[in-house]
């Protein structure tokens, strides 16, 4: 087996929910093994900067492929997670590149190692930093050659284990409402959100779910921003789904959906969730 270190990073939709697919993807492989995950790191576009923010982070897994092989599953990764390469430095829902593979050098027509930009790159470095001090990109520690490159647009969000799924049920693209403030912050503090309305295509470029149902993965937590009246046709569905938690907003609280959802396990709050989220109570 071969200690690898990988930088995964995204700057579309719901960033912190394809940082967690796509180590959920390498964690799944068989010739994988994933150690440990970087916190998560909002950082600055780099070579094309009229963009989004990336949310990035360093992977550290061992594996028994070689590193040819491993950059085709990576690329197909990429590619199950909707990641088009139609622009040089363009935006990019997931992008995993091979950084150091072991202490290997390595050259080919689609690969070289370490990965030839790595030592320029404070969104490289900074959560290398965190995984491996004194690993050597060719000439140079990570520690050194950090010291020399700008910090300035890198900034730590949350630990990777740290990351919660949310969705707001009632999501708005309305800036005045609480939905979308609390949206907007969630994704501030690094977490991954799942907006659902019957009303809103996108909000803060992700994708609107219908339902909770279109969810396919489990939910964290559920904070409510939808009266009682409006919320009770869809208590079925979040049963069905079973979030961990479900966070009852002012003037959303439903003495009814609450004895349901804590009748079927499901942990209830009445709460803010802007407050929780300003208050580091989330």
């Amino acid at each position: 087996m071969v200690e690898v270190y990988l930088s995964i990073g995204s700057n579309i939709g719901d960033r912190a929910g394809y940082l967690k697919n796509g180590v959920a993807a390498l964690s799944s492989h068989e010739e994988v093994a994933v150690k440990r995950v970087s916190p998560v790191y909002r950082t600055s576009p780099v070579g094309l900067v009229e963009q989004s923010d990336f949310f990035n982070a360093i992977v550290e897994l061992e594996t028994s492929m070689r590193p040819e092989r491993l950059l085709d599953i990576l690329l197909r990764i990429e590619r199950r997670y909707g990641r088009v390469r139609d622009k040089a430095w363009g935006p990019r829902t997931l992008d995993i590149d091979i950084i150091l593979f072991g202490g290997e050098n390595w050259s080919s027509p689609n690969l070289e190692i370490p990965h030839p930009r790595a030592l320029d790159r404070a969104f490289v470095l900074r959560p290398l930093m965190d995984l491996a001090p004194k690993a050597y990109i060719r000439d140079s520690s990570v520690e050194e050659a950090l010291s020399r490159v700008d910090t300035a647009g890198v900034g730590r969000l949350v630990d990777f284990e740290k990351i919660q799924s949310v969705g707001i049920l009632g999501a708005s693209t309305n800036p005045d409402r609480y939905a979308y403030r609390a949206q907007e912050l969630l994704v501030q503090h690094g977490h991954s959100v799942f907006p659902i309305s019957l009303r809103e295509e996108v909000v803060l470029g992700v994708p609107c779910g219908r339902s909770i149902l279109d969810r396919a993965e489990r939910l964290d937590t559920l904070t409510l921003y939808l009266s009682p009246s409006r919320q009770s046709a869809m208590v079925d569905d979040i049963i069905r789904a079973n979030p961990v938690r479900v966070i009852f907003n002012p003037g959303t609280e439903s003495n009814e959906s609450l004895a349901k959802f804590e009748g079927a396990g499901i942990s209830c709050v009445e709460a803010c969730t802007l407050v929780m989220l300003h208050t580091d109570q989330f």
